[in-house]
């Protein structure tokens, strides 16, 4: 069986309970495998057998559970604004005029029950109305025995209108019934909550801006040579192949290759890195990054969702719609949840009510019990310290492929690292030179004829030191051995040691070039693939987190011990197969250690899907994307300490939200519930509206908590 993995943005998933009976209703359905819905995103992430079920059917059975697909962008969050506005100026107005007498204040037709009740009624039916999608949603959830948030807001304001409705019908027939009215309660809980609500959304697209930040990037025309002559036209009608002109100061508007010309490009949005890259003949360019300094063109290789910048932000997004580990537990609560304080409510209004206590009171204490149980903040605490503390890291070039990436990355104590490529440049530099210098410009012209890496290690630190290449002629290269020119009249030759029966050699990883003329050497040059910038703080950054660091590498023993020894790491493990590496992160994790697996993403993949968490290194290639948990989008090793650190502070956010949640629930549900009076203490009249404030600023409160991580930068 094939499966395919499929993301749909969804309308009116407002609650934890929401996204239970999608995952129950989708579940359910023949053909899908796996459902993961995700409310503070509106995001429902599902796995299914193409075979059985297509993505219509998916919408279909979406559609039915009452979540349907969104087929635009909603800025609103289905809370319209206005709407809310004109509920909130409706409710002001009534609740002055229901309250007021009770702090002295006359209002009109106070002195008149019925007349009293009615005016009521008709400020409260337009605040009713506009608030319908929570009756719309939450009564037939209700009747779907999968009752939500809605359901609790709807039974809670609802009863409250009706009740109200019937003393205020009773009061024409004279029954002095004014005292029991609470059309302000029922319109305050609608307004309430849908004030809350809509804060809520706007807060959770200042947290969810990483990737509508990378996607503005891609500018809308770009110039095309068409017949020799540049054109402009909208990127849309971008096609592989094209040749794109790009002066500076543009964004470049696709995937491709440098065709001519040369220039330095920003590609701090993707990498993090805020230094320009040096773009020449034959370079990558990347959708949105930025043309610094010079004119150039280049052809188009890839367009539209194939663009790299795409497949980052299709990973935000994939992150965004699946869980952690530790939302598990929050959803199977808010599972039976609301089903639970329905049922607390009404005990607790049927026990006031044997008590002795009116029905006025006792609908009072079960609407407040449900209005201030709604299980948002809940269901908030993980998804949004997730969305934030992803797309914090997302700046320094750091993706998470999903939620359960970033949770594992919080709790690593263990950290495998490659040696090539990873704490080591993973090409050669010249190390040291012996010898005769006046060599050097001839060889550096010989070996500018070479693509061998040697080479071009040499003729580097050659232009280091400003030299200037001679003129050679009769360049041959030997496979495996080096190269031999003619320069100045004279033979000579540069390559292997054993190529000139030399006897230098290393066993530390060392590489030497041999320099003769006319058979008589004259000069040595030394090469190693040196440590990456800030290898040894990055190991010291970990060791001092608590992260056991280990080097396991293909490479010999000798040149793996060195670079450890300059790092720091005292446990190496030399001439490892890619088996030896995945047998490695198995060991440590029969240990008990959560293992996180640093490689290249190619030769590791074995390693890095065994590993709790696999890093791929480097400028994120479709085949590191594919194979690892996070990916590095540079080449900074100071990312990896970071990630760990994203990890942890991510992780302890969400249980300071849980904390929150639950002990929000824990105090609010027995005080809702009548405990207050049990005790003797003052009595509100109006608990349903201070519960239905209580229940707003606690979803409140877990979001400003989750946008605190905003603020959080690794100062290294």
């Amino acid at each position: 069986m094939t499966e395919e993995r499929k993301t749909f943005k969804v309308t009116g998933m407002s609650c934890a309970a929401c996204s239970a009976r999608i995952e129950k209703a989708l579940k359910s359905a023949d053909g899908i495998t796996d459902v993961d819905a995700v409310f503070s995103s509106n995001m429902v992430s599902v796995t299914y057998d193409p075979d059985r079920i297509d993505e219509d059917a998916i919408k279909r059975e979406l559609s039915r559970a009452g979540y349907p697909v969104a087929e635009k962008a909603d800025d609103g969050g289905g809370w319209d604004i206005r709407a809310i506005g004109v509920s909130a100026v409706l409710t002001v107005i009534l609740t002055i005029y229901a309250m007021g007498p009770m702090f002295g204040l006359r209002v009109p037709l106070q002195s008149d029950p019925a007349l009293y009740g009615t005016v009521q009624l008709l400020l409260a039916l337009p605040v009713v109305v506009l608030g319908r999608k929570f009756f719309v949603k939450g009564i037939p959830a209700l009747l779907h025995r999968s009752p939500t948030m809605d359901t609790l807001v709807s039974l809670g304001s609802g009863t409250a209108f009706l009740y109200s409705t019937y003393l205020t019908a009773a009061s024409y027939l004279g029954a002095d019934s004014v005292s029991g009215i609470c059309f302000d309660s029922a319109a305050m809980i609608i307004t309430l909550i849908s004030v809350g609500k809509w804060l809520e959304f706007r807060s959770r697209i200042r947290a969810d801006d990483a990737v509508s930040r990378l996607l503005t990037l891609i500018p809308e025309e770009t110039s095309v040579v068409r017949d020799g002559a540049e054109v402009r036209i909208p990127v849309s009608e971008l096609a592989v192949g094209d040749l794109v002109a790009v002066r500076p100061g543009e964004r470049i508007p696709a995937d491709g290759r440098v065709a001519e010309g040369r220039t330095s490009v920003d590609e701090s949005m993707l990498t993090g890195e805020p230094m320009p890259v040096l773009k020449e003949e034959g370079a990558e360019v990347f959708t949105g990054t930025m043309n610094v300094d010079g004119a150039f063109r280049f052809t188009v290789e890839k367009t539209g969702g194939d663009t790299f910048v795409s497949e980052i932000a299709a990973m935000l997004e994939e992150a965004k719609a699946t869980k952690a580990p530790v939302a598990r537990m929050a959803d199977r609560v808010a599972a039976v949840f609301v089903p639970t304080v329905i049922a607390i409510a009404v005990l607790a209004a049927i026990g006031w009510f044997l008590s002795g206590r009116d029905a006025g009171f006792s609908l009072n204490v079960m609407i407040s019990v449900l209005v201030i149980s709604c299980p948002c903040a809940l269901g908030l605490a993980t998804p949004l310290a997730i969305t934030v503390g992803s797309g914090k890291a997302a700046e320094h070039g750091i993706l998470f492929r999903d939620a359960a990436s970033l949770e594992r990355s919080g709790r690593v104590d263990s950290i495998i690292l490659d040696k090539t490529g990873t704490l080591t440049l993973g090409r050669p530099r010249v190390t040291g030179f012996e010898g005769d210098g006046d060599v050097l410009p001839a060889v550096m012209a010989a070996e500018s004829m070479s693509e061998h890496p040697v080479g071009k290690a040499i003729v580097e630190y050659c232009r280091e030191r400003g030299i200037e290449p001679a003129e050679v002629s009769g360049f041959e290269y030997t496979v495996g051995k080096g190269i031999s020119f003619t320069s100045g009249g004279r033979r000579m030759t540069a390559g292997s040691a054993g190529l000139f029966g030399s006897e230098h050699s290393a066993d530390d990883g060392t590489t030497h070039v041999v320099v003769s003329v006319d058979g008589e050497q004259k000069a040595i040059v030394s090469l190693s693939d040196s440590l990456r910038e800030g290898a040894t703080e990055t190991v010291s950054l970990l060791q001092e987190r608590g992260v056991a660091t280990v080097v396991v590498s293909g490479d010999g023993e000798s040149s793996v011990r060195r670079v450890a020894d300059e790092c720091g790491i005292r446990e190496v493990h030399a001439g490892a197969l890619p088996g030896d590496k995945t047998e490695r992160v198995k060991d440590l994790q029969v240990a008990g250690r959560t293992v996180m697996m640093v490689g290249d993403g190619i030769n590791d993949s074995p390693a890095l899907a065994q590993a709790d968490v696999g890093v791929a290194m480097g400028s994120g290639t479709n085949i590191a994307l594919g194979s690892a948990d996070v990916v590095l989008l540079n080449d900074d090793l100071y990312n990896l300490p970071r990630t760990v650190d994203y990890g942890r502070r991510t992780l302890r956010n969400i249980k300071e939200n849980l904390f929150l949640a639950f002990c929000y629930n824990a105090v609010c549900i027995p005080i809702a519930a009548g405990l207050p009076y049990l005790l003797g203490m003052a009595e509100f009249d109006h608990m349903p509206m201070i519960a239905a404030a209580a229940m707003s600023l606690s979803s409140l409160s877990v979001v400003t908590n989750a946008l605190r991580l905003r603020r959080f930068d690794p100062e290294y």
